[in-house]
């Protein structure tokens, strides 16, 4: 499965989130919806890439909705997580998070 951009959203200044489609077909014209969620965090030095380890899902879904659905599970995540993001402060806590031992969240990619 290839990953395809589909949405880059600028939370916060230093803060920017990547929505990566990799859905795939699965039965018949069903296919499974999943986006992974990047974030591009300013640490200072340069940006660092966490990836979300919490995909967004939905299984059972016709070819001619699956781009609906994808926006949909993409607005919903933005309406309650985003807004928690633009929290002040939150991009301090996302990167401390990170560097805890056994933290599950986020991913620090390489």
């Amino acid at each position: 499965m290839a990953e395809l951009l589909v949405k880059r959203v600028e939370i916060v200044e230093g803060l920017v989130l990547e929505f990566n489609d990799r859905s795939n077909r699965y039965f018949g014209d069903y296919h499974r919806i999943l986006i992974e969620i990047d974030a591009l965090v300013d640490a200072g030095d340069g940006p660092i890439r966490l990836r979300y380890q919490r995909p967004l899902k939905r299984m059972g879904v016709c070819s001619s909705n699956a781009g609906h659905e994808t926006e949909l599970l993409i607005e919903q995540f933005l309406a309650t997580t985003g807004s928690y993001m633009r929290e002040s402060g939150f991009t301090q806590k996302l990167l401390k998070s990170v560097k805890r031992p056994g933290q599950r969240l986020w991913k620090l990619l390489t």
